[in-house]
């Protein structure tokens, strides 16, 4: 009974293998956004793969502890989760195989292990293809919020703007401190540092928009990241500024920044690059 516990989970880890020298990512269809926020809150497709991957581990748990009844049952879920899918985004039918599914209920029936080894690893495959295909495309692009919609008033020019416009306008007002540091203009550099400040803060404005609990929002933009900006805000009023201190403070808050790049970036990106 081991061996099919041993194949079935093969068939189940195979859905996440990848080419290691290349991914093409390729922009999911119009059909699947009905299934996604804005348009659906209850995930259904989503929600689909996740009953069908129980299932087929439920087969495995089943027949390996001996109980074929059990087994059976959740074979048959399978295979009604299976059709259902296959009908609900029309520019993936191919990657469906019905009578797969209808094999794989009858090899579970038959109570033979070599049929049901057979039959999984063929029904999985049909999985796995998909799942090599489009997984990677869909997580990012209907797994993270998009910052489309999101738009923060900037500080400093008093004016709205979109996400991406009111990074760069932060970034800017970094990179201006460090040179006008550099270049020993105190006076530049101060302005400079003041709206860098302004604008680093203003971020939590943003970051509300989704991270609605206390806690979420604080563990990025928290207690050490407002220490290095006052540390900043303090530095730049010097009649002559600590270049060092300054950008040592600014390296504590490029570490938050690439904490929440690390995790928005990408699937923005990738995004931006399916909407044009």
């Amino acid at each position: 009974m081991g061996n099919v516990g041993l194949v079935l989970g093969l068939v189940v880890a195979g859905s996440v293998l990848f080419a290691a020298d290349k991914i093409i990512l390729k922009k999911p269809p119009e059909s699947l956004k009905k299934y996604y926020p804005p348009q659906s809150q209850k995930f259904e497709f989503l929600s689909n793969m996740y009953s069908m991957s129980t299932s087929f581990y439920a087969v495995n748990l089943n027949i390996n502890e001996g109980n074929w009844d059990k087994a059976l049952e959740w074979a048959k879920k399978l295979k009604e989760t299976y059709l259902k899918t296959s009908k609900m985004v029309p520019e993936w039918k191919d990657y469906f195989k019905p009578k797969l599914a209808e094999d794989f209920v009858k090899a579970v029936q038959s109570k033979n292990v070599d049929r049901v080894i057979e039959a999984s690893k063929k029904l999985g495959q049909t999985c796995s293809r998909c799942h090599q295909d489009n997984q990677i495309a869909v997580k990012l692009v209907f797994h993270f919020p998009s910052f489309d919609e999101i738009k923060l008033e900037d500080p400093i020019e008093f004016m709205e703007v979109k996400t991406g416009d009111y990074m760069k306008k932060l970034s800017n007002s970094m990179k201006a401190l460090r040179i006008y540091l550099e270049q020993g203009n105190t006076e530049m550099a101060q302005e400079a540092g003041t709206n860098f400040v302004e604008r680093a803060r203003g971020l939590r404005a943003m970051c509300s928009k989704c991270h609605t609990q206390k806690i979420s929002e604080e563990a990025i933009l928290g207690k050490a990241f407002e220490d290095a900006l006052a540390k900043i805000e303090d530095l730049i009023t010097a009649e002559k500024p600590n270049k060092d201190e300054i950008f040592k403070n600014l390296a504590l808050i490029g570490n938050t920044c690439t904490k929440c790049h690390n995790v928005h970036l990408i699937p923005e990106m990738v995004q931006e690059a399916f909407a044009k």
